[in-house]
């Protein structure tokens, strides 16, 4: 059922997608850069603002950050898993914004879960809680989720023209069996559109073979790849045509 509603959205956007009038860049960035993973800063297990501010200083133009929705506190906190009440607020994307504010850098917030019903609150939770941040005409929010149907639904709900819905796509997968096999043809298919066919998306992949999809032709505006913490594999990367790279260590 998943497969058969994803292939509808893909069938949709193969007839409605066109040419935007106006192409964004990373204008704080270079053509290849290497974004902060988490802010994760000397290995550690947490992510909190001091490593924010850290990333900032070390001159990452890009951050990734894990968020949750609380559907009961109406609020969105930076962390991998569900917190406790007491460090919610603290944590929250309002006192985020407190500190990026100004800043030349680009937020990835990596949203873990979603549900379809709570997306528009989700987004608007965002949009109020990053306004200082979002401000700024030339800074931009990419909001990821590991479901396309909810890329696809919030970036139908965005009316802001700096946040940008970053498309997760798993490419393939290891497992070998018969309904793995099936899901890596879709994978594999999906990828494909969202590469080299449909205008104007972009994409994040774990995979770097993602980046052997119609190199000369491609649609897609910005590969983003996840995680490297090699360089010669983060070269590799670069050389394959990603243009940004996600690292806990590289720089």
């Amino acid at each position: 059922m998943k497969i058969i509603l994803n292939s509808i959205v893909l069938l949709t956007l193969f007839v409605s997608t066109s040419l935007s009038s106006e192409e964004k860049y990373l204008k704080y960035c270079t053509s290849k850069s290497i974004w902060k993973h988490a802010a994760y800063m000397d290995n550690s297990n947490s992510s909190n603002f001091d490593n924010v501010k850290s990333a900032i200083k070390n001159g990452y133009c890009g951050i990734e950050l894990d968020i949750i929705y609380d559907e009961n506190e109406k609020l969105i906190y930076i962390s991998h898993d569900p917190l406790p009440s007491s460090k919610k607020k603290k944590l929250s994307l309002k006192n985020l914004d407190k500190i990026i504010e100004g800043e030349k850098i680009y937020i990835w917030l990596d949203w873990k879960n979603t549900k379809l019903f709570q997306l528009s609150k989700g987004l608007e939770i965002i949009q109020n809680s990053l306004k200082g941040y979002l401000s700024n005409k030339d800074s931009i929010v990419f909001i990821e989720t590991p479901n396309i149907l909810h890329n696809e639904f919030i970036n139908f709900l965005n009316e802001k023209n700096n946040i940008a819905t970053l498309n997760w796509l798993s490419y393939g997968s290891h497992e070998k069996n018969i309904i793995e096999s099936i899901k890596n043809i879709y994978r594999k298919v999906r990828a494909w559109a969202y590469v080299c066919v449909l205008q104007d998306k972009w994409v994040s992949s774990p995979n770097i073979k993602i980046l052997q999809l119609c190199k000369n032709q491609r649609k897609v505006r910005s590969i983003f790849i996840f995680t490297i913490n090699q360089k010669l594999k983060a070269d590799e990367a670069f050389k394959e045509g990603a243009s940004v790279v996600l690292s806990d260590t590289l720089k």
